[in-house]
Order: structure tokens, then sequence, then C-alpha cells
């Protein structure tokens, strides 16, 4: 059995699947969104405990600054939750 590693158009496709508003968003959108989500990682220390609302504060926050972001700040919980859905499908993300 192969490897299953993180595809971004993986993780768009899933994201997509799992929240049906996230279709009306193009594919560079959503990688912004989940780049923003690898942001978060890249801030925090590899011990600290993190949590889902940890991440959505971030993201919501990064993306509440960001005027081209067409993504509504009310589906950033729905859509990382995704995200972290599509990670536990993986065999190993870090």
């Amino acid at each position: 059995m192969s490897e299953k590693i993180f595809d971004e158009h993986d993780a768009v496709k899933f994201i997509r699947d799992k929240v049906a508003e996230a279709k009306q968003y193009s594919s560079d959108d959503l990688l912004l969104f989940i780049d923003t989500m690898y942001d978060y990682y890249d801030t925090i220390d590899d011990d600290y405990d993190y949590t889902e609302t940890d991440i959505v504060a971030y993201v919501t926050k990064q993306l509440k600054k960001d005027k081209e972001n067409k993504i509504s700040l009310d589906l950033v919980g729905a859509l990382v939750e995704a995200e972290l859905a599509y990670e536990d499908t993986l065999d190993d993300i870090f």
C-alpha cells in the first residue's frame, strides 16, 4: 500500500466535499486558506498543544487583514474542521 501524503489539490477537493459552501470559492482562495493554516503551524513550538479554536482564531485574524480574501469569515470554523479531517487521512503530515 502506498503512503498517503499531503497533496494540496486533494485537500481542496476534500474540503469542497465536506463543506458545501466551499464550492463557491476558487482553488486559489482555498489554497490561501490552507496556507494560512500552515502559517499558524509555523508560528507555534512543536511541543505546543494547540486546539482547533486556536487555529480558527489565527486564520480568522489573518484573513480579516487580507483585503483580497474572498472567504467568508463565518466559514472559517467549518473549513478548519474539514482541513483537519483531511490531515487525519494522511499517513504522516509532519
